[in-house]
C-alpha cells in the first residue's frame, strides 16, 4: 500500500487503485503524483469537475479508467493508455467520438448520456465486448461493422427510426433499443446468439423478423401500438413457438427468477 498527497490530505493506493471520485478536481494536473505512479491498474476521477483529459500520458499500465459525471468536451490525452480495458465516459458533454484508435485492449466503453450524433472512430476497437451509447442524439446506426466481438449494445434513448448496421455483430447476447423511433423489426437476422432484445417505447405494431434467432428468450415490447405489453419468447431443440403473452407485471416478476426457473417455466409449455 502506498499514498499520495492531495489538497492536504492523503489518498490511499490498494493493489495500484486510486480513487479520487468527488474531490472536487477540476484539472487533472491539479494531482501532481499522478504522473509518477506507472504501476497504477485502475484510476477513479469521476463526479469531478473536469473538463479536459490530459496528464494521464504516463499512465501506461492503467486497465480502468473511470471518468463519469465530468464535464469533459472532447476524448483526448489517452494515446498512451493501450492496455486500457474499460472507459467510462458517461454522462459528460462529449459530441463526437474520437482519440479511441490506439486502444486497442479495450473491452468496455461506456458513452451513455453524452451529446454524440454519429457513431464514429470506433473502428480499431475490434476487441471490444460492450459498447453503451445510450442517451444521446444518434439517429442512424453505423459504424459497427468492425465490432465482430461485441456482445452488449446499448443504443437506448436515441433518435434511431431503423434497424440496420448490425449484420457483422454475430455474437450479440443483447440489444437495447428502447425509447428510440422505429417502425419495423428488420436487420436482425444475422444475430444468431441474440438472447435479449429491448425495443420498448417506440412505434411497433407488428412482431415479424425475429424467425432466425433461435436464442431469443425474451422481447420488450412495452409502450409500442401492438397491445400486449410484452411479449416473451421461448424454445426448445426441435421448434419455437410463443409461449405466453404478459402484462408488465407478470413479466417484472418473471425477470427475476432464475435461468432454472425459466427452464422450467418453458417445459411446462411443451
Amino acid at each position: 500500500m502506498s499514498y499520495i498527497k492531495f489538497k492536504g490530505n492523503k489518498i490511499k493506493i490498494w493493489d495500484n487503485i486510486l480513487d479520487l471520485s468527488e474531490k472536487g478536481i477540476n484539472a487533472i494536473s491539479e494531482i501532481k503524483e499522478l504522473e509518477n505512479l506507472i504501476q497504477l491498474k485502475e484510476l477513479n476521477l469521476s463526479g469531478n469537475n473536469i473538463r479536459e483529459i490530459k496528464g494521464l500520458r504516463s499512465l501506461i499500465n492503467l486497465e480502468l479508467l473511470n471518468l463519469r459525471y465530468n464535464q469533459i468536451t472532447e476524448i483526448t490525452g489517452l494515446e498512451n493508455l493501450t492496455r486500457l480495458k474499460r472507459l467510462f465516459l458517461y454522462n459528460n458533454q462529449i459530441s463526437e467520438i474520437k482519440g479511441l484508435n490506439t486502444l486497442i485492449s479495450l473491452k468496455e466503453l461506456n458513452l451513455y448520456e453524452n451529446f454524440i450524433a454519429e457513431i464514429t472512430g470506433l473502428e480499431n476497437l475490434t476487441g471490444l465486448n460492450e459498447l453503451y451509447i445510450g442517451s444521446n442524439r444518434i439517429f442512424e446506426i453505423k459504424g459497427l461493422k468492425t465490432l465482430i466481438n461485441l456482445k452488449y449494445l446499448n443504443l437506448e434513448k436515441n433518435k434511431i427510426s431503423e434497424i440496420k448496421g448490425l449484420y457483422t455483430l454475430k455474437n450479440l447476447v443483447l440489444l437495447a433499443l428502447k425509447w428510440n423511433r422505429i417502425t419495423e423489426i428488420k436487420g436482425l437476422q444475422n444475430l444468431r446468439n441474440l438472447m435479449r432484445l429491448e425495443l420498448s417505447y417506440n412505434q411497433i405494431s407488428e412482431i415479424k423478423g425475429l424467425e432466425a434467432l433461435k436464442k431469443l428468450i425474451n422481447i420488450d415490447i412495452r409502450g409500442n401500438p401492438i397491445y400486449e405489453s410484452y411479449l416473451t419468447i421461448e424454445k426448445n431443440t426441435q421448434s419455437r413457438k410463443l409461449v405466453k403473452l404478459l402484462d408488465a407485471q407478470e413479466l417484472v416478476n418473471y425477470c427475476k427468477q432464475s435461468i432454472e426457473n425459466i427452464n422450467n417455466l418453458k417445459r411446462s409449455y411443451l
